[in-house]
């Protein structure tokens, strides 16, 4: 007689759990492209690196105490819809130049009587320098909530602004990371421009 062995189901769930854990991981890893490029102003001492599939567009404009030096932004053809701009503003008749009291004057000036809502302030760390990060939504005229990060870097008589603008929620996200990482590669020398 011949005998007959019951064989137990595999469950397909743990495969397909490994299939799609191993696919996020694999799109983590295309969405943040290595930063191979260096975006350098010697006007204003400042650098940030990039990616190699985004450009910039110097500027180099003075408005008052506000140096304009660039944007960088994703070479794509919704690229202008998410811009890292990068901005210097003397702060010598600043009361408070600390990070606390920039901290404190920014987030006064997105108040929500301003028009701002803050998602998050704090404050963090870019290698070897203090910096404070906000990241607010706002309402445009049109009814559309955009969502923005600034993140400030006072050094002696300048304050470095690096702005993370978007047009929506949506666009805010596919790029977060990598502009993450690009905050995190900026040095600064403090010179006044």
């Amino acid at each position: 007689m011949m005998k007959v062995i019951k064989l137990q189901p595999i469950s397909i769930i743990p495969i397909l759990i490994i299939m799609l854990f191993g696919s996020a991981t694999t799109l983590a890893y295309a969405q943040n492209p290595s930063l191979s490029k260096t975006y350098s102003n010697a006007m204003c001492g400042l650098s940030i690196n990039y990616p190699d599939n985004w450009v910039v567009e110097e500027s180099n404009m003075k408005f008052g105490n506000l140096f304009d030096m660039a944007e960088i932004k994703p070479n794509t053809p919704d690229g202008f819809k998410n811009t890292v701009a990068l901005e210097a503003q003397g702060i010598s008749i600043y009361p408070d130049k600390s990070i606390e009291g920039i901290a404190e004057f920014m987030e006064f000036y997105h108040a929500p009587d301003m028009g701002d809502t803050i998602i998050q302030s704090n404050r963090i760390d870019i290698p070897g320098t203090p910096a404070h990060e906000i990241v607010y939504e706002y309402m445009t005229s049109k009814g559309d909530i955009w969502k923005d990060k600034e993140v400030y870097i006072p050094s002696e008589n300048t304050l470095y602004v690096i702005r993370y603008n978007t047009v929506g929620l949506d666009y805010y996200d596919k790029y977060s990371s990598i502009v993450d990482d690009m905050i995190q590669s900026v040095k600064v020398d403090g010179r006044v421009c």
